[in-house]
């Protein structure tokens, strides 16, 4: 049986990246991977879009080649207000049009004056996600459009807003951009665009607007936020329920008792919701990963220290009302870089949590 090699989906900074990279290498691949799994953020400003890339992607990127065809892979759409047998059920669409068949559905029960915060995510196939709040409202039933939100709040902070809202003059406008305004560009000519089969924008538009070098804070490897999750009690044998955790609409993990389940909830700081269906329930709170450098500013943290790999890993938790931080320490003996909210990462989450 032949197996079909279909090229990498990458952003098109990041390819035009990997060319450069590619070049000063002498095309060594092994050179370039060994670079990233040592230090993932520490590429410089010329080729800075591989900073953070997931070390498989990169790996299948110079292996199999690339492509800079980045399309939607899955749209999740919860419902934040609003009616609450209607409330935090995640949808699932699979392109933007089917994004906004489902807002439209959910504009019937939305307010004439004012609107319902409705959360989103959006995977793209190159593994970037974007998220954002459309705020719902009536006349969304005829006219939603996820596509056209998206666009136009990137364009505003991009710096290339086609028609500015009354309140603001152009003077007032260009007070509101800064150093993100670059972040929100490379949004739009990487994932956005290319994901609707529309023309990107003019390189010059975006070299204009690279300023200032990235800070090295926002270098630093940042999970994804874990949310929206819900619980799906399932019953199991002699009596016993298996509990499915879903985020996002997204399947998560499972617990095969409850005294699994109660743990690892403890370990984020979350707590059981409401009942929003038969066997389902809302679970309150969030959570994010971060990847630090050293553990100098998180010292006065509860810890978790756990012997792998001939190292000891460290992280720390951070329990706030909107969300729990876990920091993971980077100096640790590990020869490739993971992501912890990828299921190839989840392991390892596991013995750092709520396995112990």
């Amino acid at each position: 049986m032949t197996r079909t090699i279909y090229p990498e989906p990458v952003g098109k900074s990041q390819a035009g990246a990997l060319e450069k990279l590619q070049h000063t290498f002498g095309y060594n691949s092994k050179g370039i991977l060994e670079s990233h799994a040592k230090n993932p953020n520490g590429w410089n400003l010329e080729v800075h879009a591989l900073n953070g890339m997931e070390y498989r992607q990169l790996k299948r990127a110079l292996k199999f080649g690339y492509t800079t065809d980045v399309k939607v892979k899955r749209i999740v759409i919860t419902r934040g207000e609003g009616p609450n047998h209607e409330c935090h059920i995640p949808y699932i669409a699979k392109n933007w049009e089917d994004a906004d068949e489902i807002l439209k559905r959910m504009a019937l029960t939305a307010p004439e004056i004012g609107y319902y915060k409705t959360d989103f995510e959006i995977l793209f196939t190159n593994g970037d996600t974007y998220r954002g709040t459309y705020e719902l409202s009536y006349k969304d039933r005829l006219e939603a459009s996820l596509y056209g939100h998206v666009t136009n709040h990137c364009e505003f902070y991009g710096g290339i807003c086609k028609k500015l809202p009354d309140h603001l003059t152009d003077d007032q406008y260009l007070s509101l951009l800064d150093e993100n305004t670059y972040r929100y560009l490379l949004l739009l000519d990487d994932l956005i665009y290319p994901s609707a089969n529309q023309i990107g924008l003019d390189p010059e538009i975006i070299r204009a607007a690279i300023t200032k070098p990235i800070k090295q804070e926002e270098q630093l490897y940042r999970g994804s936020l874990t949310s929206n999750l819900t619980v799906l009690k399932v019953e199991g044998h002699q009596d016993s329920c298996i509990y499915k955790v879903l985020s996002n609409g997204y399947s998560y993990s499972s617990f095969s008792n409850s005294e699994a389940f109660n743990k690892w909830m403890d370990k984020f700081g979350l707590s059981l919701g409401e009942q929003i269906r038969n066997d389902t329930y809302h679970i309150n709170g969030s959570y994010r990963i971060k990847m630090v450098p050293d553990r100098s500013l998180y010292l006065h943290l509860p810890q978790i220290a756990i012997l792998m790999n001939g190292g000891m890993v460290r992280a720390y938790k951070e329990l706030t009302p909107e969300v729990t931080n876990i920091y993971v320490v980077m100096n640790y003996k590990e020869s490739f870089h993971f992501d912890y909210t990828k299921p190839s990462g989840q392991w390892y989450l596991r013995k750092f949590f709520w396995d112990k």
